[in-house]
């Protein structure tokens, strides 16, 4: 089933206000604005969760869903992106296992909680044994129609816990110092899979998500080099993404090290821009080359004059800087085609392709007539 069906459903039970994003196949996200207190969003959950309770017709029969909602909340839980998307997976993880159908996350309610018990060391082993696997998510070029680039998606099923969201991952291994190890082999397993493509003469531009805590890391760039020489992969087919906030704590530290990153030769993306605070002078002094549009902007373009406004001011800026502009979510016809009447450069969303293998996106790929060599 689609996500589009469900989202469908939710939205009456929303405000015009809030926000919806798929995190996964089987995975939104809702960011609820001006909830003053935790019970509100206690309120919204039930809502949602009776939204969800009559089986919804698919494919000619129905579909009984069995939806269960996490919940943190700022101040009360940590304000860090990754730090809450992770307190909301505890949550999910324990509402699963309840009556209610829904858990507000609580102190107590850590990595160190029996959900994630030992996961630290099972994230650490499974980086050894080459455990974890990588997932793309094609972009389209809108003024061709065809594929050009793909975003590499980290995942990880555990054998007991099942599917761990990759925020859940970075949190770990930043937490416990593995998120050198983590990023090293994403980027190996990347690129090893760029040069085997260009072997069969693919050639699609990979993007590889940077943490924060990746990017205070001094030896970087050094890592970055060796693992294209490594590999005999052109530098140029590698663009690697930061997100916004990661680059607002130390204007001067970032600059640094994106020109040391810069310097190897790949590509630099701002991922989800729009929902930090960053200065428009970064965008002149820091060494990019696209800014990728956040899905909860895109979601909301036909339907939301605030969110058309941003996700047509962010693709002037970026022609203004010279730089490609990337919008992510796609899920309906009519965003596509209103993304290029406005000039974006790329797109990608579940309208085109949802996330795959490495075997599996070869194969797209190629039945796509996408970039060759």
């Amino acid at each position: 089933m689609t996500l589009s069906l469900v989202l469908e459903r939710l939205r009456p039970a929303l405000r015009p206000e809030d926000r919806v994003a798929a995190i996964s196949d089987e995975q939104i996200c809702l960011v609820l604005p001006r909830i003053a207190h935790p019970t509100q969003a206690v309120l919204a959950a039930v809502k949602c969760l009776r939204a969800l309770d009559r089986p919804i017709a698919h494919e000619g029969g129905t579909a009984v869903l069995r939806p269960c909602v996490g919940i943190a909340t700022v101040p009360e839980h940590p304000a860090d992106p990754a730090q809450l998307l992770m307190a909301v997976d505890v949550a999910r993880r324990i509402a699963g296992s309840r009556e209610e159908g829904y858990h507000v996350y609580q102190s107590e309610d850590n990595v160190e909680a029996e959900v994630y018990h030992g996961l630290d060391i099972d994230l650490e082993r499974a980086i050894r044994a080459n455990e974890l696997t990588v997932h793309y998510q094609p972009q389209i070029e809108l003024s061709s129609g065809r594929p050009v680039a793909a975003e590499a998606l980290l995942r990880w099923r555990h054998p007991t816990a099942g599917p761990i969201p990759p925020s859940t991952m970075v949190g770990i291994a930043e937490r416990t110092g593995l998120i050198a190890s983590l990023t090293f082999w994403v980027l190996n397993t990347v690129l090893r899979n760029a040069a085997q493509l260009r072997k069969e003469g693919i050639i699609p531009n990979l993007s590889v998500n940077l943490s924060t805590r990746a990017l205070v890391d001094a030896e970087l760039p050094d890592l970055v080099d060796q693992a294209l020489r490594t590999w005999s992969v052109p530098p140029g087919q590698i663009t690697l993404e930061i997100t916004e906030s990661s680059m607002i704590g130390d204007a001067e530290r970032s600059m640094a090290m994106l020109t040391r990153l810069k310097g190897t030769g790949v590509g630099l993306s701002i991922d989800d821009f729009g929902t930090g605070y960053s200065s428009l002078a970064y965008l002149k002094r820091f060494p990019l080359d696209e800014l990728k549009i956040d899905r909860l902007f895109v979601a909301g373009l036909l339907t939301d004059r605030g969110d058309h406004q941003i996700v047509r001011s962010v693709i002037d800026l970026s022609h203004n800087f010279e730089l490609r502009a990337v919008a992510e979510g796609v899920e309906e016809p009519a965003t596509l085609e209103e993304l290029k009447r406005m000039g974006c450069d790329l797109a990608q969303g579940f309208l085109m392709a949802r996330p795959m293998g490495e075997r599996e996106f070869r194969a797209w790929w190629l039945d796509k007539g996408g970039t060759h060599a």
